[in-house]
């Protein structure tokens, strides 16, 4: 039996900061679940989501109190992640020291974003929100960015609800209500008021979560509105299926506007937060929703089955119900990363470094392209071995190996050479091959103070694995002036 690759998940939610966080990150358990083992780490959590969380994932770590000011809130994470975990971290007291720390022990990190404050080392950026672009982000070189509603993180009834044909709801035009879990500010109170004053709204459904503080002053404002029903804390399913009852909604801009989005209907989002401006603007701005200012006059005009129409196509276009697709690939791949172990070449390893130098496409981006006799090779490899200058690496995954990597050393500086295996090519190994065979390096050889390599500039993939493993163009090489010199300081890089 495979073992799967675990994901920490490390999120906070409850009455005040509210759920929005805990939320999205079970969405994508969701999404991972079946090929992953995931566990959440979360802070002093209540009991009612406690059981939440357990229902979706495989474990939970609840985690003691710690002020992110603290410098063991940093450290928090230490005891369960090491070089073979994912983690994933959604909130906004995860910066970049929180992210370094997990990255120095070899982690492979996942950061779900929204307002991109600050610098991020991780090996992947999620921002679903929409206008959003790479240049409001600073990020390390191999930071992949994933950006926009193609990344949604819906839960699955959700995503059902986008690929599903939707029709306008028959009968009374209803208005659903939902401005999040907790809603601290009871914006949900201020929305039914604006409602109650609109003749043409006949029926309302109200949904508050389990952490909104607010209930008893909701139900005795409801006491004298028998048009509205209120449901409290509604699973995905029983909110899908009341949205899909809804022609209109009611949102904060936040996820549960992108839920109602993929169900489809006219909806008015209002921005309860500062981190939900981006979020807003895009929505309003590209047509999915409308800004809650107009509510009153859109309701009172009347809203035709054409309008709807209108406003679902344009829903459509954004949430296409494929996320946990392209999602599912980045952690393959970074599950790849991190079962990608090197160890010292051995003798035995001659035959399997042959066939490799030899392949096609590795002698075509060598700077000698004419196939390698087995008996010059055999001289070559045990001279290397028998050469303290010479660090050779094997990098295997579960055992299969998977690149080769070779330090030839020359006083305080080390010359790269390496090759990804045939089988293993266009799975964004190479930065990831580089960074751990640099981390073995110095380990055995700290007072190296560079590294180099040299880069045909047509073997495109060489030249992006260098750049994002944070390598820096230098001078020309003499001896190959039309090549790429990448070079890397270890102790400027510490």
């Amino acid at each position: 039996m495979i073992r799967k690759t675990r994901i920490i998940f490390r999120a906070d939610g409850n009455s005040r900061i509210g759920l929005g966080h805990v939320t999205r990150s079970l969405a994508l358990v969701h999404m991972l679940r079946k090929e992953f083992e995931c566990v959440f780490a979360i802070q002093s959590p209540d009991q009612a989501l406690q059981e939440r969380i357990r229902e979706v994932c495989d474990g939970i770590i609840v985690l003691p109190p710690a002020d992110p000011a603290a410098d063991r809130f940093i450290h928090e994470l230490d005891a369960y992640i090491s070089e073979e975990e994912i983690v994933v971290l959604d909130g906004y007291t995860f910066g970049t020291a929180y992210q370094q720390n997990i990255k120095s022990r070899g982690a492979a990190l996942v950061c779900i974003d929204d307002i991109h404050t600050y610098t991020f080392v991780a090996d992947a950026v999620i921002n679903q929100a929409g206008g959003v672009s790479p240049a409001n982000y600073q990020a390390a070189p191999y930071t992949r960015l994933l950006l926009g509603p193609h990344y949604a993180l819906l839960r699955p009834a959700f995503l059902r609800a986008a690929k599903a044909t939707r029709s306008i709801p028959e009968g009374e035009w209803r208005v659903l209500v939902c401005m999040g879990g907790a809603d601290p500010d009871n914006q949900t109170l201020q929305a039914l008021e604006a409602l109650n004053a609109i003749p043409a709204v006949k029926q309302i459904e109200v949904v508050v979560g389990s952490a909104y503080t607010r209930l008893h002053e909701l139900k005795q404002y409801l006491k004298e509105q028998p048009q509205t029903k209120l449901h409290r804390d509604l699973s995905a399913e029983s909110l899908r299926r009341l949205m899909s009852k809804c022609q209109v909604a009611i949102t904060s801009a936040s996820g549960i506007s992108y839920e109602y989005a993929a169900v489809g209907g006219v909806l008015f989002v209002k921005q309860t937060a500062d981190n939900q401006a981006g979020m807003h603007q895009f929505l309003t701005s590209s047509g999915i929703a409308k800004d809650y200012s107009s509510l009153s006059k859109v309701l009172k005009q009347g809203i035709s089955e054409e309008q709807f129409a209108a406003q679902l196509t344009i829903q459509r276009q954004f949430f296409d119900g494929k996320s946990p697709e392209r999602l599912q690939q980045l952690f393959k791949s970074l599950s790849l990363t991190t079962s990608l172990k090197l160890r010292k070449v051995k003798a035995e390893d001659l035959q399997l470094l042959f066939d490799w130098a030899n392949d096609p496409e590795v002698r075509r981006h060598s700077f000698n392209q004419e196939p390698i006799p087995l008996e010059d090779h055999t001289r070559w490899f045990k001279g290397k071995l028998d050469n303290p200058n010479a660090m050779l690496y094997l990098a295997e995954s579960d055992v299969t190996p998977a690149a080769h990597i070779r330090f030839d050393i020359n006083g305080s500086t080390a010359m790269i050479s390496y090759l990804i295996a045939a089988d293993y090519r266009g799975k964004g190994l190479g930065h990831t091959v580089l960074l751990k065979g640099i981390q073995h390096l110095l380990q055995e050889r700290p007072e190296l103070q560079l590294v180099e390599g040299l880069v045909q500039q047509e073997h495109k993939a060489s030249v992006r694995s260098f750049e994002k493993a944070g390598f820096s163009y230098g001078e020309a090489d003499p001896a190959h002036p039309k090549a790429f010199r990448f070079v890397w300081q270890p102790k400027a890089s510490a």
